[in-house]
């Protein structure tokens, strides 16, 4: 890694692959109307996501190219109306993930698989009003969807769930990053990260 600088080509590396992660993500974003697949939503982006976002790191091995990525897919879902309140958690993680990765230039496997492990966290932030701001968003909810559908996901997303939030989403972003090792185990090879 020459320039730590992320440059022009850089830039269009990072919306070409910011495309593909959308692109990936939106089907599971879309199954989260049903209550139980919003749920497991990180899960899902977790498995999913991990040939996009491993592509981009091995293409632009920077700071900076992971935190863009997220960022602008976190944006675009706030202005699509998902909760804005996530970003105060989406944001940070994905800085952290793309940090971790950093830490060893992007050419060490087991980071960059933790990198994306904790990067896949982002979308947990959509749910940050069902646990901080409880009974204005369920009422929300509610006025929207009904009343049965608002029953089912006060009962999905009470407390006792957060841990399976957490371990369906570190095993979804583990499988997500060993299927995007056997499908693209020689790039890896030649660009350093395994």
């Amino acid at each position: 890694m020459n320039n730590s600088k992320i440059e022009v080509k850089d830039l269009i590396n990072i919306g070409l692959f910011t495309a593909i992660y959308f692109i990936f993500i939106a089907p599971p974003g879309i199954l989260g109307i049903i209550p139980i697949f919003m749920l497991l939503l990180p899960a899902m982006v977790g498995l999913i996501g991990g040939i996009p976002i491993l592509l981009l790191i091995s293409k632009v091995q920077k700071f900076g190219a992971l935190t863009i990525c997220g960022t602008i897919v976190s944006l675009i879902l706030a202005i699509m109306g998902h909760p804005w309140i996530a970003l105060i958690f989406s944001i940070p993680v994905i800085l952290i993930a793309d940090g971790l990765m950093a830490m060893k230039h992007y050419k060490s496997w087991k980071y960059n698989c933790l990198g994306y492990m904790l990067f896949s966290f982002w979308p947990i932030g959509t749910f940050i009003p069902f646990y901080f701001m409880r009974n204005s968003y369920l009422s929300f909810i509610q006025d929207k969807y009904g009343i049965e559908y608002e029953k089912t996901v006060a009962t999905l997303f009470s407390v006792e769930m957060i841990p399976v939030i957490i371990i369906t989403t570190i095993i979804g972003a583990w499988i997500g990053v060993y299927i995007a090792k056997l499908i693209l185990k020689k790039h890896f090879k030649r660009t350093g990260m395994i």
